[in-house]
């Protein structure tokens, strides 16, 4: 009897397990918009490294920390990783996200979380945020403030990214 219940109970948490792993990451059944309002699923990025920075028109430090962000986009190319912007303002206009992300001087792709999904999901408390997503859409990390300082070590971190399951 003992044995026939553990075997039934180690049966029943490997079948647990084996579907966990299996199961689509929440992040790929997320949309967001494009300045446009045209919805983008996060499934398209599905199988790369994502790194999404959480961004505001009004937010000082933001801006300070887009020329680290730049780097890291830049030192993405050719490697399979992405840096997208998600702005969290839904009542600005396409103009004013547009001028926004130019006067930060951001280069990479936008998108706005227009009903907060993306944020309240990962619980986002502050900006700028870095959030960090293997190629399977698990998280990996989440950095409040990005500073100049913090590219080295973020950089360093990419051979972790890469091969995170």
């Amino acid at each position: 009897m003992f044995l026939t219940r553990f075997l039934f109970i180690f049966l029943l948490s490997f079948v647990s397990a084996c579907h966990s792993s299996t199961e689509e990451s929440i992040l790929y059944k997320l949309k967001l918009s494009d300045f446009d309002g045209r919805l983008t699923s996060l499934q398209e990025y599905k199988g790369k490294v994502l790194l999404l920075d959480v961004w505001a028109s009004w937010c000082e430090p933001c801006k300070e920390a887009v020329p680290v962000l730049e780097k890291l986009s830049k030192d993405l190319q050719g490697k399979n990783g992405v840096l997208l912007g998600i702005n969290t303002e839904p009542e600005l206009t396409k103009d004013e996200h547009i001028k926004a992300a130019r006067d930060f001087g951001i280069t990479y792709p936008s998108f706005v979380d227009r009903d907060f999904a993306l944020i309240n999901e990962y619980k986002v408390e502050g900006q700028p945020a870095l959030l960090v997503f293997s190629a399977s859409g698990k998280l990996l990390k989440i950095q409040y403030g990005i500073q100049e300082r913090d590219y080295p070590k973020l950089r360093a971190h990419f051979s972790n990214w890469f091969t995170a399951p």
